[in-house]
């Protein structure tokens, strides 16, 4: 938990910010308790733990950024699946960050190899890693804190209830690609250490590499707009997932006209897995069509898509 978490959305007084800075920090206390029945870290699952705490403060200081907490081992928990089911019942994923306790959880039945934890674990601790900001009710005394910011993740109901999970699915995306460039980057002593071999590397242990295709296309089309290499701007990119400013973004307007951000920030956020794999469907063309005017039509057919597939839920 950083020392002083940043509280944004509206106005705090220097006591209310001391009362939630707190309140915080008694949430991170009581995460490094242990779970009833969760599992108890093997000497293996240990070395996981700080070989990805070393990995991400080697990648940060390759961006040029200092700063990183290593997580303790006490604050990841590895659960059997019936206790992660009965504990986040709502959740469906296999493992998360949950920002205000500074704690990770991990459904270790449904990590099948040590390829998939050391990933999963990657990914989560990257996530704690990133640019954090929180956001108060003022109107709840206790428990009404939430992140507003991690990573590329905005959330700022606030302002208009549509703007709940802007750049939700880039985040999880940018998120993925930097795991498999750290994994990639030291896939020789991952090696070496857990048997991780190039090969897990290159295979199916990530969860949204799937919308490869949307970032590679804005990647490109950036690249050659500003006439330096791929490889730039993906570091570019990578970087504002632990900076406080996301300017960086401007890029995707610049290159794909107004409204593009918006067009970006709907991945991830439909209820229905089915409006979700076709709406994703539509966002690579969007992202890959050359033809300003047919960019154009294909931004209000995914608008009218959201908008109809928002009225159905």
């Amino acid at each position: 938990m950083k020392e002083s978490p940043e509280f944004i959305g509206r106005h705090y007084d220097g006591d209310e910010k001391k009362d939630l800075r707190e309140t915080l920090r008694r949430w991170s206390d009581e995460a490094l308790k242990p779970i009833e029945g969760e599992v108890e870290k093997k000497q293996e699952e240990a070395k996981i733990i700080e070989t990805i705490n070393f990995l991400i403060k080697k990648e940060l200081q390759s961006l040029g950024i200092e700063d990183y907490e290593p997580i303790p081992l006490e604050k990841v928990h590895l659960l059997p699946s019936k206790i992660f089911k009965e504990k986040f019942p709502e959740f469906d994923g296999q493992a998360f960050f949950l920002s205000t306790s500074d704690v990770v959880y991990m459904n270790k039945d449904q990590a099948e190899s040590k390829a998939r934890i050391f990933s999963r674990l990657l990914h989560e601790l990257i996530h704690r890693a990133s640019t954090n900001k929180f956001y108060a009710d003022k109107d709840k005394k206790d428990g009404g804190i939430y992140d507003a910011r991690l990573g590329y993740h905005i959330r700022s109901p606030w302002k208009k209830l549509e703007r709940e999970n802007r750049l939700l699915g880039f985040n999880e995306l940018m998120t993925d690609y930097t795991v498999y460039k750290i994994l990639l980057k030291n896939q020789q002593g991952l090696e070496n250490d857990f048997g991780i071999t190039k090969e897990d590397i290159q295979g199916s242990i990530y969860t949204y590499m799937h919308y490869g295709p949307i970032l590679e296309s804005i990647i490109n089309k950036i690249a050659e707009d500003k006439g330096i290499s791929t490889q730039e701007v993906f570091i570019d990119l990578e970087r504002g997932l632990f900076q406080p400013s996301i300017l960086v973004l401007k890029d995707v307007e610049r290159s794909f006209e107004a409204g593009a951000l918006k067009i970006l920030s709907y991945l991830e956020t439909l209820v229905k897995s089915e409006d979700n794999e076709h709406l994703e469907e539509m966002i690579k063309k969007f992202f890959t069509e050359t033809d300003k005017n047919r960019r154009q039509r294909l931004k209000s057919e995914i608008e009218e898509f959201i908008a109809k597939s928002t009225k159905s839920t």
